[in-house]
């Protein structure tokens, strides 16, 4: 596996996983006031269109 890809993989895991500590706290709290809707439909949307265009090339990262 060449560099260039184990680097795309790790950008995307981190990329993806971000959003995660910001819904765990939430779910534990029962509390969603701190957290930017904006932010997270951004985030989401944005880690979607990655995951898209990624098949849409046949790249694995």
């Amino acid at each position: 596996m060449l560099i260039t890809t184990l680097i795309g993989l790790a950008a995307a895991c981190c990329t993806t996983v971000s959003f995660l500590p910001q819904v765990i706290k939430a779910w534990r709290t029962q509390s969603t006031r701190d957290m930017s809707v904006m932010m997270f439909t951004l985030l989401v949307t944005g880690n979607s269109l990655w995951l898209l265009y990624g098949a849409l090339i046949g790249d694995l990262p």
